[in-house]
């Protein structure tokens, strides 16, 4: 527990309920009250097929809406979900603190992920706070693909 003293941010999945949520905002808080706990809501790679086929009845919107509102009662910080939902969660809780993740360049592989955006999309049009963009910046040239997202931001902040 001594090694949360150093972190910003924990995930925890929405999926384990509302108890597990508390369980961990209270543990978490007691070690470090500055940590930020964000609710991880239906993970990127699926999609509403894929969802189907593990067991759930509703569709991603749905899913995603439902395990919003647990973290949100549950006293979490902030949502991680896809941006395709942020836009969403946006219209019922207008200052949830959301990280997007599934971030791709135009053109990128999308590998295991169902459901992507760009860095435009998430920041500008769908409004998320932070995101999580992994393959898309290491594979190939670090350097090079880390301009390639300061070029692509650039160019939506001038838009």
């Amino acid at each position: 527990m001594k090694d949360l003293k150093k972190c910003k941010y924990i995930t925890v999945h929405a999926s384990g309920g509302l108890e597990m949520l508390r369980a961990v905002k209270r543990k978490v808080k007691s070690v470090n009250q500055n940590i930020k706990i964000l609710g991880v809501t239906v993970l990127t790679s699926l999609n509403n097929r894929s969802l189907k086929e593990i067991g759930y009845t509703d569709n991603v919107d749905k899913i995603v809406l439902k395990q919003a509102n647990l973290i949100v009662k549950s006293g979490c910080d902030g949502v991680v979900c896809s941006a395709k939902e942020a836009k969403l969660l946006r219209k019922k809780y207008k200052n949830l603190f959301i990280v997007t993740p599934g971030i791709r360049f135009l053109g990128d592989n999308l590998d295991d992920q169902a459901r992507v955006v760009t860095p435009y999309e998430a920041l500008k049009k769908n409004r998320v706070n932070a995101i999580v963009m992994g393959r898309s910046l290491v594979n190939g040239n670090i350097k090079n693909n880390i301009k390639k997202l300061a070029d692509h931001l650039n160019q939506w902040s001038k838009m």
